[in-house]
């Protein structure tokens, strides 16, 4: 009688490898891969403390040769692969402003930790060390999750590509909120109301910075907002300013991302939200209107029409965009020289500071909002309201006119406390009294 043929439970299919245990214990699992010009096979050998530890990994080898990915895979760091999908993939999917975040996150925090390791040596553990690193040495919630942003997107891009057959990124873990100490001096971020006055008079000597701050605090522009205003969003006879267009700095990169131009150039605003119509009080109707004229002198100097419908309110001599950080600089040299730097302002403190007039006159948060072109009136409320001690003490007079009416009643005499007790009994019986006629 014939022996039945037994199969090991070790073998694979044809051409997908095959699994056996070595004499000192470890398991080993060898695939074909190819063939060299001469038709000989290429073999991979793979290794693991367990028969399904060594399986996965030749799961893994034997979907990237039918892909055709094994060699690049194999010849390719996981650094390498993520620099290349940038460039080809990310880059023309996002903004320039955008992916020079990506490109300067995956420099300084990704590639100096993993770039050297191969795609399959990084797992949930190794990008959650990473990813603990950063916090531990200080950077903010915001730029971890930017970190794990970038992450997830590569190995999403790669299981797609079969270049790996998983995304470990979804197995770990960053804390949803971060925990801040308050510091009341440095959350305060709209000018003090004691240097609201100082700041004003100061600016009526600059006849530049006059109307622009005077757009930020008291229309609520950002600064790219105002920088982009033309002549046509002004409607004097209305006092109203139609926000449309903001300015915004686009990079440009060589072959390998690195920036090597930067432009500003006007685009959209910065979110659809903050397309919008804003009122004009007095005083900046009159800033916009002097500083018309001025515009329309320098168009005679200048050789160009400044003040047409279309020419840039706040353009340079020649009609240009004027850049943010010019600008910017133009304001820190005028609070040096008022004297004003040490009074806590900052340029887009002006914005902030528009915003806190209204809530220091008890407006309606969602009416706030809709001045300032926000998305969501949690950023109104929390962002764009700064607390300083005049709130304390207005809460504080509160609890105090409280206190004094109670204490007032704590204070009355014995005679009078019971001249007022006889006048409530009478007033008790004289109601029962009616009732009584009115049931008969």
């Amino acid at each position: 009688m014939a022996k039945k043929k037994i199969v090991s439970k070790t073998r694979r299919a044809n051409n997908e490898g095959c699994i056996s245990q070595r004499k000192d214990g470890r398991w080993v699992g060898v695939v074909t891969t190819g063939y060299d010009e001469n038709g000989k096979q290429q073999r991979k050998s793979v290794y693991g403390k367990t028969r399904l530890e060594v399986a996965d990994k030749l799961n893994k080898l034997t979907n990237r040769v039918a892909a055709n990915n094994f060699d690049y895979v194999d010849k390719t760091t996981i650094g390498q692969m993520m620099n290349e999908w940038l460039l080809v993939f990310k880059k023309n999917l996002v903004s320039p402003r955008t992916f020079e975040n990506n490109i300067r996150n995956f420099k300084l925090h990704i590639e100096p930790k993993v770039g050297g390791m191969k795609i399959d040596e990084v797992n949930n553990i190794v990008i959650q060390k990473v990813l603990n690193e950063m916090l531990n040495d200080g950077y903010s919630l915001a730029v971890v999750r930017k970190v794990k942003f970038i992450f997830n997107q590569f190995f999403e891009y790669a299981v797609q590509n079969k270049l790996t057959m998983h995304n470990p990124t979804t197995l770990t873990k960053v804390k949803s909120t971060e925990r801040k100490i308050y510091d009341s001096e440095n959350r305060y971020k709209a000018i003090p109301p004691e240097a609201r006055e100082k700041f004003l008079i100061c600016l009526n000597e600059h006849k530049f910075l006059k109307p622009l701050c005077l757009c930020m605090m008291f229309a609520g522009l950002r600064t790219g907002e105002a920088l982009a205003l033309t002549w046509e969003d002004i409607d004097f006879k209305n006092k109203t300013i139609s926000v449309k267009r903001g300015i915004t700095i686009v990079p440009k990169f060589d072959e390998s991302g690195k920036v090597k131009e930067r432009k500003t150039v006007i685009s959209e605003t910065k979110t659809a939200c903050s397309v919008r119509e804003v009122p004009m009080p007095d005083i900046l109707v009159e800033a916009l209107q002097d500083y018309k004229v001025q515009q329309e002198i320098n168009s005679d100097i200048q050789k160009v029409n400044l003040t047409a419908g279309n020419s840039l309110v706040f353009g340079n001599d020649d009609g240009s965009v004027r850049t943010y950080y010019g600008t910017k600089k133009i304001f820190y040299r005028f609070l040096e020289k008022h004297n004003l730097d040490k009074l806590g302002i900052h340029f887009h403190g002006l914005r902030h500071t528009y915003s806190n007039m209204f809530f220091e006159a008890d407006q309606n948060p969602k009416v706030i909002q809709a001045l300032l072109g926000h998305k969501s009136v949690k950023t109104t409320i929390t962002t764009y309201n700064s607390v300083d001690k005049s709130y304390f003490q207005k809460a504080t007079d509160v609890l105090n006119k409280q206190f004094k009416k109670q204490n007032k009643l704590e204070q009355l005499d014995d005679e009078e406390l019971d001249r007022q007790l006889e006048e409530f009994m009478r007033e008790k019986q004289e109601r029962r009294k009616r009732n009584k006629d009115f049931e008969m």
